[in-house]
């Protein structure tokens, strides 16, 4: 797994506030559409509507993993069936077969809801990958319990691969704990062919109540995401539905 830059350690995740106490608001949103606003130099390298699946993880601290991959495919378990925790990449690209078939996934604990996909659905969407001209990102996030992450955008440039979420309320009828906090995985879809050993990590971002910008686009105003029926569900300038559906209908 590629390490992090200095410059990018320094990077704080954005968007971070207190949370409610409780699941009391409809707050819609899903994956941002791709906005009608002018195109940067480096759209090449920026996926706004990627392929993704995540998993949910409930009652999770900071450092706990789920899943993980072994970076070179000949590591394989112990004659007990187990790896090395040190061995486990849980963070990454993913970028041949051999190596994706190395994907591990510990079903106990994990989330059966309305914002979380099966480990079976992330096993055959791992298995559907084309790495002639696609590579996979394996990323853990902590989320509260009584929020969902949605994946805004994927960029990858200078060498540096980055993700952006945005974090909505759950649905009102969610039953969920305030200082309850969930482990989330994202295995999201790069439509290029990228080298593991020449792309680095880059820094995470979460947009609160909005899907996170993509390069070009920071700066611009970014209203917060109502419940629909309040007001206007669409952003008048950046064309942006405030209750975009996932690809599937479902919000995750």
């Amino acid at each position: 797994m590629p390490p992090f830059t200095r410059r990018r350690a320094l990077q704080a995740a954005v968007g971070l506030a207190a949370g409610f106490a409780g699941c009391n608001d409809s707050s819609g949103g899903g994956r941002s559409p791709t906005p009608s606003a002018p195109r940067g130099p480096d759209d090449d390298h920026v996926a706004l509507d990627p392929e993704y699946v995540t998993l949910r993880a409930s009652d999770y601290e900071l450092g706990d993993r789920f899943a993980w991959f072994l970076a070179d495919p000949a590591d394989r378990p112990t004659d007990g069936g187990t790896v090395d925790r040190s061995d486990r990449q849980t963070r990454g690209l993913i970028a041949d077969r051999a190596t994706a078939e190395t994907l591990t996934i510990e079903e106990g604990g994990v989330a059966d809801t309305e914002i979380s996909d099966s480990p079976e659905a992330v096993r055959e969407f791992v298995a559907a990958t084309d790495f002639d001209r696609e590579t996979l990102y394996l990323h853990h996030e902590l989320t509260d319990e009584c929020y969902r992450l949605v994946l805004c955008h994927v960029s990858w440039a200078d060498r540096e691969v980055e993700i952006r979420y945005g974090r909505f309320l759950r649905d009102h009828d969610v039953a969920c704990e305030a200082d309850a906090r969930d482990g989330h995985l994202t295995v999201v879809r790069i439509p290029a062919a990228l080298d593991p050993k020449r792309y680095e990590l880059g820094g995470t971002g979460v947009g609160n109540g909005h899907c996170f910008p993509p390069p070009g686009e920071r700066g611009r105003p970014t209203p917060p995401v109502t419940a629909p029926g309040t007001t206007a569900d669409t952003d008048a300038e950046a064309g942006t539905p405030a209750d975009a559906a996932s690809r599937d209908g479902r919000t995750r």
